[in-house]
C-alpha cells in the first residue's frame, strides 16, 4: 500500500481541493500520490472553511489514521502476516514437491482446520507472532484435536502430558486441557515465546526445540560451538523428524502464499469466528445440550474435545464452545438444562466378597460409572485393589468419548462386514486365535491395543479379521504410505470410502487403468491420513 510521509503538507492545496472525492479508505493497490490524494479524501468545502491551516489539519488526520484491512478469506489475513524468513532450500523443496502431488491431503486437512483456524489466527495476531505458525498445527496433528502420539502427545498442538502440566493445561479422568482449543492454544503460543526468546529471537530454533526439545537443540548449538562449526538450525545435528519439521513448516508456508505456483487449490475458509465460548455456573450433560440446542452432536465434540467425557468436569471450569450460528438457541435453552447431582469421589479398597454391583450400590451410583472411571474391561476385580468410587449416579453413554477418540486415534480398524468379535476361553493364546483366524499376533495387537506379552482371561473379548492385514510403509507429514490387499467383494469405491480417499486419488497411485480391473489379493499402495486407517 501506497504511505504518505507523516511531514505531509499541502502545499498547491487549491488545486488538491478540485480533486478530492467522497472516498475515505485507503485502496490497497499501488498508486501514485496524486492518485492516492484523489481517491481517499473527503470533499471539502474550501470556502464554507474559511482557514487554510484548519482544513490542512483535517485532510491530514484522515490521510495519517489507519485503516484496517479486511481480508475475507483466513489465508489471505495468514499471508498478511507472515515474519519468518523466505528461504530456499533443497529440504523445503522436497516437502513442496510432496504437498504439490497430494491435493488430497490438502482438503482434508482445510476442511478440519475450520473450525478452529480463526481463533488461532487471532490469538497469534494478538500476540504479534508470525502468522506461519498458525500452519504448525496441520504439521502436527492436520489441526485434528483428537490426534494421539506414540509418545502420548495429544491434541492439535501435540502436547506430551509433562510439557502440558508445565504451561497449565489440567489431564484428568474428566477432562484434557492438551486438546481443549483454546487453553492448548494460549499454552503453545506461551512456550513458542519462551522457546523465541531463548534461542535469541531464532524462529527456526525456536521451532526445532519445539518438536524435540530445548535442551537436545541447546547441546546440539553448543556440540557445533565447540567443533567451530555454525550454529543455525540447518547447520545443528538434530534427530531427523527434526531436521525434516521446520522445512515442513516453511513448505506449507510456501504453498499457503502461493498455492497457483504449486498447482494446487486452497479451499476457502471465510475470515469470521466459527465458535463462541458461553459460560456455564454448573457440571452439564453434552448430550443433553446438543438436543435442547439442536446442535450436531459430532460439531460439540470437536469445539470441546477437552472434555473426556459427556459430562463436564464438576470442578469446572464451566463453559462450553458452541458455533456462533447456535449461539443464540443454545443461551435461550440454558434454562431448560436439568440439574445434573453434585459429585464428590472417594476411594474403596476391594475385600472379600465385593462386586462391582454391590459397591456401586453402597455409594448410590452405576457399574457402568465405576468401570468406566477406573478403565475396567469387564467385571473382575480382585482383592486389595484400589477403585475410584464417584458418590453420584453418572450415566455413561454409549456415544464415544473425547478420551476414546484419542486412545483410538490412528489404530487399525476393520469394516464391518469383516470385523469379527472372540471370545477368549481358558487355554487360549493369542498364537493360537491368529492361527484359527488365518492372521498373525502383530495384527491381533494392533487391532486390540494389546502387548504381544498381554495375559489373556476367559472371557476377554477380542476383535480378529480374517483376511485383512494392511501393511504401514512409511510415514510422512502425517499421511501414512499403506499398501492394501484387495478381498473379495472390494470396489476401488467401497476401499476409496474406507479411507476418506477418491477413486482418482487411487488411481494415480497405482498402475490401474481402469475403475473395475481389479482382482482379489492385488496389492494397493494407498495415501491414508492416521485417522481413517
Amino acid at each position: 500500500m501506497f504511505k504518505l510521509p507523516m511531514t505531509f503538507r499541502l502545499c498547491t492545496l487549491p488545486l488538491l481541493i478540485l480533486s478530492l472525492t467522497a472516498c475515505n479508505t485507503f485502496r490497497t493497490d499501488s498508486a501514485t500520490t496524486a492518485d492516492a490524494i484523489d481517491h481517499q479524501l473527503p470533499a471539502i468545502d474550501l470556502e464554507a472553511s474559511g482557514k487554510q491551516d484548519a482544513l490542512e489539519d483535517k485532510i491530514a488526520k484522515e490521510i495519517h489514521q489507519p485503516t484496517e484491512i479486511v481480508h475475507e478469506d483466513i489465508w489471505e489475513r495468514i499471508r498478511n502476516g507472515y515474519q519468518l524468513p523466505d528461504i530456499d532450500n533443497a529440504q523445503i523443496d522436497t516437502h513442496l514437491k510432496w504437498y504439490s502431488s497430494h491435493q488430497a491431503h490438502i482438503d482434508r486437512f482445510t476442511e478440519r482446520s475450520q473450525r478452529y483456524l480463526h481463533y488461532v489466527v487471532s490469538e497469534m495476531e494478538a500476540n504479534d507472532m508470525p502468522l506461519e505458525l498458525a500452519l504448525l498445527p496441520i504439521v502436527e496433528s492436520s489441526y485434528d484435536p483428537f490426534a494421539y502420539s506414540r509418545s502420548k502427545a495429544a491434541g492439535i498442538w501435540q502436547f506430551v502430558p509433562g510439557t502440558g502440566r508445565s504451561f497449565g493445561l489440567k489431564q484428568n479422568w474428566w477432562y484434557d486441557g492438551r486438546r481443549d482449543i483454546v487453553a492448548s492454544t494460549d499454552a503453545a503460543i506461551r512456550y513458542l515465546q519462551r522457546l523465541h526468546n531463548m534461542f535469541d529471537g531464532d524462529w527456526l530454533l525456536a521451532l526445532a526445540a519445539y518438536n524435540s526439545g530445548e535442551g537436545r537443540v541447546g547441546r546440539a548449538i553448543r556440540k557445533n560451538k565447540q567443533a567451530g562449526k555454525p550454529t543455525d538450525f540447518w547447520s545443528l545435528p538434530l534427530p531427523k523428524e527434526t531436521r525434516s519439521y521446520v522445512p515442513r513448516l516453511l513448505a506449507l508456508s510456501k504453498i499457503v502464499a502461493t498455492p497457483e505456483a504449486y498447482k494446487v487449490t486452497l479451499q476457502t475458509v471465510p475470515n469470521d469466528p466459527y465458535f463462541t465460548r458461553i459460560n456455564i455456573d454448573t457440571q452439564i450433560d453434552l448430550l443433553q445440550v446438543a438436543r435442547l440446542a439442536d446442535i450436531d452432536i459430532k460439531e460439540l465434540q470437536h469445539l470441546n474435545a477437552g472434555y473426556s467425557r459427556w459430562l463436564t468436569d464438576p470442578s469446572g471450569s464451566h463453559h462450553l464452545l458452541v458455533p456462533v450460528a447456535d449461539a443464540a438457541n443454545f443461551t435461550s435453552q440454558l434454562s431448560n438444562l436439568p440439574q445434573l447431582p453434585p459429585i464428590s469421589w472417594s476411594e474403596h479398597k476391594v475385600v472379600k466378597g465385593d462386586v462391582l454391583g454391590s459397591i456401586a450400590q453402597r455409594h448410590k451410583t452405576t457399574v457402568d460409572a465405576i468401570k468406566s472411571v477406573n478403565r475396567l474391561r469387564n467385571n473382575n476385580i480382585r482383592i486389595g485393589q484400589i477403585l475410584l468410587v464417584p458418590s453420584a449416579k453418572i450415566a455413561m453413554s454409549d456415544h464415544v468419548t473425547s478420551e476414546e477418540l484419542m486412545q483410538n486415534y490412528g489404530k487399525k480398524t476393520v469394516s464391518g462386514a469383516r470385523a469379527q468379535q472372540y471370545i477368549v476361553r481358558s487355554g487360549d493364546s493369542l498364537w493360537k486365535i491368529a492361527n484359527r483366524y488365518n492372521t498373525n499376533v502383530a495384527a491381533l495387537t494392533r487391532l486390540n491395543n494389546i502387548s504381544s506379552k498381554s495375559r489373556l482371561k476367559p472371557g476377554q473379548k477380542l476383535i480378529v479379521s480374517s483376511n485383512y492385514k494392511p501393511t504401514i510403509v512409511s510415514t510422512t507429514d502425517g499421511t501414512h504410505k499403506m499398501t492394501y490387499h484387495i478381498r473379495h467383494g472390494d470396489t476401488l469405491g467401497s476401499i476409496a470410502s474406507r479411507f476418506n480417499l477418491t477413486t482418482k486419488d487411487i488411481l494415480s497411485w497405482n498402475k490401474v487403468k481402469d475403475v473395475h480391473y481389479i482382482h482379489p489379493g492385488q496389492a494397493l499402495t494407498l495415501y491414508v491420513n492416521a485417522a481413517d486407517i
